[in-house]
């Protein structure tokens, strides 16, 4: 982040005479904090910096060294600020994150962060008040729901763009329901990160996530599944086929492989697995143009959301529903069945990496709030 809102690395030199640092040095600290953080958190904290530094120049004011009290009424003046449609221009979630972007910047410079005077709390508390409504959470998709949303799509993929897109996206979808993977997750797999196991199916290695920031990483085990329409293993190796094929060979590569394979979903396909393993690092899960043509990047997060609301609107769903779909929908149907189904906390946390119980029960309240509820037991 400080490379981009261009605060010096050793603060402000009237904080004292600079160190005599060894060439390169001032340019190596700055790639290491610029690596503490992920891209999308610098390019937001850079965005809300360049917010605030727009408002204060418009104002008449200076950004640094900001005042509590100049940041109390920029805090006040964007919390009035409605849209066309008359819904509040910025959540209060957002309010609080410029803040702490603020404050950063302020002490990367040697400065107290005006942000942590009681003023600004008052403000914001006052704020997140005036603003008190429930939480927008994401719909779950059940493996029924899942189910029927694969079957549909492979039921209506006849020409080729759609035969690759439905690898691809059934490989996704359930990838990311039995690993409870988040969308960042999905897309940053890369094809290096899954290994076969014989007895136990994929092991998928999570190399960063949401709730790791120092990126220690970990695995999630995806198991073979009962029924082949469903199974992980068999939607990877699938995706993979094409996925290699494509890299190898490109278009006229791919139409010979749909050409000639014949793709039997009534039977497991997934033992045995030996899939081409040529320039590991590359992306698992990559865009799909409509003509056929495989891109060469990561999938965007927006495009998974995008994609799920799709499928499920192709598959029948209503568009209310449709509409409180998104990329957790994944996540949080793992967790919803798994609670429908029995399991406990403990091993759902397992997959998922929860740090925190109360997580699990947030789900389990919103979404499976007859299990293990007394209620049930009244003889209505």
């Amino acid at each position: 982040m400080t490379k981009e809102i261009g605060v010096p690395v050793g603060g402000l030199e009237s904080a004292g005479s600079p160190p005599n640092l060894p060439d390169g040095a001032e340019d190596a600290m700055r790639r290491l904090r610029d690596r503490a953080s992920s891209d999308n958190t610098r390019a937001a904290h850079t965005a809300d910096w360049d917010k605030f530094v727009r408002w204060c120049h418009g104002s008449g004011n200076t950004a640094l060294p900001a005042s509590p009290e100049l940041l109390g009424w920029y805090l006040t003046e964007k919390s009035g600020e409605l849209r066309p449609d008359g819904r509040w221009a910025f959540a209060p979630a957002t309010m609080a994150r410029w803040v702490a972007t603020i404050n950063k910047v302020h002490a990367l410079a040697g400065l107290p962060g005006p942000g942590r005077n009681e003023t600004v709390r008052d403000i914001l508390r006052g704020i997140r008040r005036t603003r008190a409504t429930p939480s927008a959470r994401r719909t779950p998709l059940l493996t029924e729901d899942v189910r029927a949303i694969v079957g549909g799509m492979r039921g209506t993929a006849t020409c080729f763009a759609d035969r690759i897109a439905e690898r691809r996206d059934s490989a996704l979808l359930l990838m990311g329901l039995a690993g409870a993977l988040r969308r960042s997750e999905l897309c940053g797999i890369a094809v290096s990160d899954v290994v076969t196991h014989r007895a136990d199916g994929l092991y998928v290695t999570i190399r960063r996530s949401k709730t790791d920031r120092d990126a220690r990483g970990r695995v999630v085990t995806l198991p073979y599944g009962r029924d082949p329409q469903t199974c992980p293993v068999c939607a990877y190796r699938r995706w993979r086929e094409v996925l290699d094929v494509w890299d190898d060979g490109g278009r006229p590569a791919v139409l010979s492989l749909l050409a000639d394979t014949t793709d039997d979903l009534g039977e497991h396909h997934c033992r045995g697995l030996s899939l081409h393993t040529a320039a590991p690092d590359r992306p698992l899960f990559r865009p799909v143009h409509r003509t056929g043509s495989i891109g060469a990047g990561r999938l965007a997060g927006q495009s998974v959301h995008s994609m799920i609301q799709r499928r499920a609107r192709q598959a029948g769903f209503s568009p209310e529903l449709v509409a409180t779909l998104g990329g957790h929908s994944l996540r949080a149907g793992f967790v919803t069945q798994a609670v429908r189904n029995g399991a406990t906390t403990q091993t759902i946390m397992t997959q998922t990496g929860h740090a925190d119980e109360r997580m699990v029960a947030i789900y389990s309240r919103h979404h499976a709030g007859l299990v293990g509820n007394a209620v049930t037991e009244l003889g209505l």
